[in-house]
C-alpha cells in the first residue's frame, strides 16, 4: 500500500512524499461503500473556502469510476436557516437514484463558515439563527464517520476573486470599488470569508484531524495536482491510480473587465446584440472599472489577512509563503 504525506519542506511549501507501507490518512473504511446505509448519504463533504478551486476538486470527484455524486454540487442545507427547515427528506431526496455501492459525498463552500445565516436586515447586516448550533456540530451530529476536505486560498486573491465574481452576477456595480463594497456590504461577506482561522478552530473542535482535510490551493492544486488527487482518492478509499480528463485544466475562467462591467450594465446580453455605440460605451466603462481595484484596496486587504498568518501557519502546519498576499496584483 503506498499512502500520501504531507511535507512542510525547506522551501516553505506544502509538498508530498510517497510513504510506502504507512497510513499516515487512514481511507474509508471499505465496509462503507460495500454494504450501505438504507439510504444513500454523504461520506464526505467539501467544505470550501469559496473561489478556492472547489468546482475542480468536485469535478476530479465526480469523474472517478467509484463515485456517485448529486446534482447540483452545492446543496447548502446546512448553511441555510431557509433550507434546513425544510426537512431531512428534502436533503436526502437529491441523493436517491445515485448508485448505492459507490461514495457520495457534497460540496457546499457555505458550509465552512461556521454559522448559519437567518437573514439580511435592511441595514445589511447579517444576522444569524442563534437556535441552530454551528454548521460543524449540524453536520458532524448527523454523519459522525464523515470526512471533510477544505482548500484555502490566499485570502486577498480570494476576495478579489470574490469581489469580481459579485460583478459578474450583477450584485454591484464595478464603479464602487472593492473596499467599499467590502466594508459597507457585508451581506456579500467578501472580508469575512478570508478569515480562515476562526473558522478551522471552530470545524476542530468537533471533528478529528484525520477526518479533516486542508488544502493548500496554490501548492497543492495549482503546482501539484496530480500528487493531490492520489491522496484525495487515496483518502476516500477510492483507486488513486485514476486519471480524470483534463485533470489540470482550470474548470471556470476568469472574467475579464470588459466581460464584467458588460454583464452588470446589460443585463447579461450578447455584445452583438447592443450594437457598437453601446459597445464603445462599455469600453469606456472598462477603463474606469480598472480603478476599481488599486493598491490601497490590496494594502487594506493585507492588513485585513496578514496578522493571521502566523496562526493559519500553526493550524495547518504548513509555511504559507507561497500566498503574496495580493502583491502581484497590480503588476499584471
Amino acid at each position: 500500500m503506498i499512502s500520501i504525506q504531507l511535507l512542510n519542506t525547506a522551501s516553505g511549501s506544502c509538498l508530498y512524499r510517497y510513504a510506502p507501507n504507512t497510513a499516515i490518512i487512514p481511507p474509508l473504511q471499505e465496509k462503507n461503500r460495500l454494504n450501505p446505509p438504507a439510504r444513500n448519504e454523504p461520506a464526505f463533504f467539501i467544505i470550501g473556502a469559496q473561489k478556492a478551486g472547489t468546482t475542480w476538486l468536485w469535478n476530479m470527484l465526480d469523474q472517478h469510476p467509484e463515485t456517485s455524486l448529486p446534482s447540483p454540487k452545492e446543496l447548502h442545507y446546512f448553511g441555510s436557516a431557509e433550507l434546513y427547515n425544510r426537512g431531512d427528506d428534502w436533503y436526502f431526496n437529491h441523493f436517491k437514484g445515485l448508485d448505492p455501492n459507490k461514495l457520495t459525498g457534497e460540496a457546499s463552500t457555505t458550509y465552512f463558515y461556521d454559522r448559519v445565516p437567518y437573514w439580511y436586515n435592511p441595514s445589511s447586516q447579517i444576522e444569524f439563527n442563534e437556535s441552530l448550533p454551528t454548521i460543524p456540530e449540524l453536520i458532524s451530529g448527523k454523519f459522525p464517520e464523515a470526512r471533510f476536505i477544505v482548500v484555502l486560498r490566499d485570502p486577498v486573491r480570494r476576495a478579489v476573486s470574490a469581489y469580481l465574481h459579485w460583478m459578474k452576477k450583477g450584485s454591484t456595480s464595478p464603479l464602487l470599488g472593492l473596499r467599499k463594497v467590502a466594508t459597507e456590504m457585508p451581506k456579500m461577506r467578501i472580508l469575512e470569508f478570508g478569515l480562515y482561522a476562526g473558522y478551522l478552530n471552530a470545524w476542530l473542535k468537533h471533528i478529528p484531524s484525520d477526518r479533516f482535510r486542508i488544502l493548500i490551493f496554490e501548492d497543492q492544486i495549482r503546482k501539484n495536482w496530480d500528487l493531490t488527487l492520489t491522496d484525495i482518492y487515496s483518502y476516500l478509499g477510492l483507486d488513486p491510480d485514476f486519471r480524470p480528463a483534463q485533470p489540470g485544466k482550470r474548470v471556470h475562467k476568469s472574467w475579464g473587465w470588459t466581460r464584467i462591467v458588460f454583464s452588470y450594465y446589460t443585463g447579461g446580453f450578447s455584445r452583438s446584440a447592443i450594437g457598437s455605440k453601446t459597445g464603445r460605451l462599455l469600453d469606456r466603462f472598462d477603463v474606469l472599472a480598472r480603478h476599481a481595484i488599486n493598491k490601497e484596496d490590496i494594502e487594506f486587504l493585507r492588513s485585513v489577512y496578514l496578522p493571521e498568518k502566523d496562526e493559519l501557519e500553526k493550524i495547518t502546519g504548513c509555511s504559507l509563503d507561497c500566498w503574496d498576499y495580493g502583491e502581484g496584483i497590480l503588476r499584471k
